[in-house]
């Protein structure tokens, strides 16, 4: 079994290229593994905090497009096609905010979203299935039809339902572990591409208020 080395090449990596955490390099290699961003993509960022897939979002990008990134706690634009928004996912006013930003539908929904763990396995779980939830309730609002959703999930007995969410909505789904991810973590990524626009159970979604939460990339 391999042994988690908090200080491997991924952390240093991210050291030296002025990254604040080694999760960039899970997205760098989704977005070169499926080709998730055509010219000029308007994309949206969930859990965007502390910005290390905001950096490669816009260095993809090549400072076209727009980026809207959204987190309970704001963190700073790497470039001006970057708006950031503080405040709760669920919140009527923080979605509104998301689609005036956009300007247009987005092509690509990006979610590192993790809820902030209490140990107690049944709360936990039932956070981050709110928080795929609230992900793809705003994917109903702005994500054009044929958009794709890249999203962190995590192995354990609500991963069967949380991919039967996502395939109601999307044409096909791939499920991920990326080479950065650490050694022995149930973290895996849903590839989520030709979303065929909301349902009634995205329509429908409402989360409960047990969401205390920001993303949480590992360092």
């Amino acid at each position: 079994m391999a042994r988690y080395q908090p200080h491997d090449k991924f952390f240093h990596r991210a050291r030296a290229r002025g990254l604040p955490s080694r999760a960039a390099f899970k997205l760098e290699e989704l977005l070169a593994r499926y080709r998730l961003l055509p010219p000029d993509a308007r994309v949206v960022d969930l859990g965007c905090a502390p910005g290390g897939w905001l950096a490669v979002l816009h260095a993809a990008l090549d400072g076209r497009g727009r980026i809207v990134g959204v987190d309970r706690v704001s963190c700073a634009a790497p470039g001006p096609h970057v708006i950031i928004i503080a405040g709760d996912l669920r919140a009527g006013e923080v979605q509104a905010a998301v689609m005036d930003a956009l300007g247009d539908r987005a092509d690509l929904i990006t979610s590192d979203l993790a809820p902030k763990l209490s140990g107690i396995r049944e709360r936990d779980q039932a956070q981050s299935r709110e928080l795929i939830e609230a992900s793809l309730a705003l994917a109903a609002r702005a994500l054009r039809p044929g958009g794709a959703m890249l999203a962190k999930v995590f192995m354990g007995a609500e991963f069967p339902e949380v991919r039967r969410l996502f395939a109601v909505h999307f044409s096909r789904i791939d499920v991920v572990r990326t080479r950065a991810s650490r050694p022995g973590s149930a973290e895996l990524y849903l590839i989520a591409r030709g979303f065929r626009g909301a349902g009634p159970e995205v329509a429908a979604a409402s989360p409960s208020a047990a969401m205390a939460t920001r993303s949480q990339r590992d360092d």
